[in-house]
């Protein structure tokens, strides 16, 4: 077979593969959302396998049933995410990043969430990292973040803006 006909073959069963791809992609995160989460109306998910509630939609956008999260995630400092975290109520609060990190998925990309979970992660020019409360011991004027865009765990000082997702412990 000439090196032609090889090559044609392969792109031909990559491309016609793609769509299948991705339907198994949103496929597996429909079937993870199912056996792992619990999914209410009021656009909240019960993790079983952490024991902890998020709110499917970031700050700055609302859930609505049957359109997932409505609106622009709000961009805010470290300061901010706490005090409207401390507002909201209910329990709610700024995740630590071990409690962040469990929501990486590492087999998605672009997001690494299940977008089943949690709708509309966007990225901005600077991916899409949302706080922690958790500083770097190493360097504690660092606080962790994760970019849900890539999965990757990095550090920013309180006052930079950043997108926040809220979480109580328990049901």
């Amino acid at each position: 077979m000439s090196k032609l006909a090889v090559l044609f073959a392969i792109t031909f069963t990559c491309l016609s593969s793609g769509p299948l791809l991705a339907d198994d992609v949103k496929q597996r995160a429909q079937e993870a959302a199912a056996s792992r989460f619990l999914l209410s109306d009021k656009g909240d998910a019960f993790d079983k396998e952490t024991n902890l509630t998020w709110q499917r939609c970031s700050v700055g956008t609302t859930w609505k049933d049957g359109a997932g999260c409505i609106g622009a995630p709000k961009l805010m400092s470290l300061k901010d995410a706490k005090r409207f975290a401390e507002q909201a109520g209910e329990g709610w609060r700024v995740p630590t990043i071990d409690e962040l990190y469990s929501l990486v998925e590492q087999e998605y990309d672009d997001p690494a969430i299940n977008s089943v979970v949690f709708p509309n992660v966007k990225e901005s020019s600077e991916g899409a990292p949302y706080w922690t409360v958790t500083p770097i011991d190493e360097m504690p004027m660092l606080i962790y973040f994760v970019d849900f865009m890539t999965g990757r765990v990095d550090g920013h000082t309180e006052g930079f803006s950043l997108a926040v997702r809220l979480v109580r412990s328990g049901k």
